[in-house]
């Protein structure tokens, strides 16, 4: 199925030298602000994420800490299968999962597609001292442009961050912190652990039991929420 995109070197090497080759990358920086055109028109203010309303989040998490599921989400902004299932199915699994208490998501990005992901996930993680890391990340899908395209500029971050009603100056002050580094350099060692080999990957754990990645065979919602259902019995 033609749901995810490989990591980089994904096919010639162990996910050990993956990792490697990400945590590179991480510190190499956030990217340029070259000049990119969207092939998503900019989004008003009925466009922003409304699903999200009233659902607690903290963090790189959306949900009650106490539900008793963990859905461990990998993502890449420029992603386009992550922003299908993001724009498409994500909206239903809050409703069904999420808002219920049943399920909790938590957020994990790497760079997949290249280098000007550095700066999406950058701003994802910075907006997450807002508690707006899940709305910034469904703001910037609703702008996607063309892969390594550099549509990912300061201007685009900050008209999302704007849409989404976050602060754009204290996103982009936070961006390049050692904080927002380290969990970069974090996401990236724990998708080694998981065995990640593209994006979206998803990561089911129910305490005691050991996580396990979340077989779909499509990114529907009805698709997807079936393949959940099934693995939360």
């Amino acid at each position: 199925m033609k749901r995810n995109r490989l990591l980089l070197l994904a096919g010639a090497v162990g996910a050990a030298a993956i990792v490697a080759v990400v945590l590179i990358a991480i510190g190499a920086g956030g990217g340029s602000d070259s000049a990119g055109t969207t092939s998503v028109p900019a989004t008003t203010g009925a466009e922003r994420s409304s699903f999200l309303a009233g659902v607690p989040q903290h963090g790189d998490t959306l949900g009650s800490a106490s539900a008793p599921a963990t859905l461990t989400v990998y993502e890449d902004p420029q992603c386009p299968f992550c922003r299908d299932w993001a724009l498409g199915t994500l909206p239903a699994v809050v409703a069904d999962y999420v808002k219920p208490g049943r399920l909790k998501l938590v957020y994990r990005g790497i760079q997949v597609i290249g280098p000007n992901s550095q700066q999406g996930l950058r701003a994802i993680y910075a907006a997450g001292r807002q508690n707006k890391l899940w709305n910034l990340a469904d703001a910037l899908y609703r702008r996607q442009g063309p892969e390594n395209s550099g549509w990912i500029t300061d201007s685009v971050i900050g008209e999302a961050a704007a849409s989404v009603g976050a602060k754009a100056d204290a996103i982009h002050s936070a961006a390049g912190s050692p904080g927002v580094t380290t969990q970069l350099r974090e996401a990236a060692r724990q998708a080694g652990a998981d065995q990640v080999e593209g994006t979206p990957t998803f990561v089911l754990q129910r305490v005691p039991a050991l996580p396990q990645q979340l077989q779909v065979t499509a990114l529907d919602a009805a698709t997807f929420e079936s393949a959940l259902a099934t693995a939360l019995q």
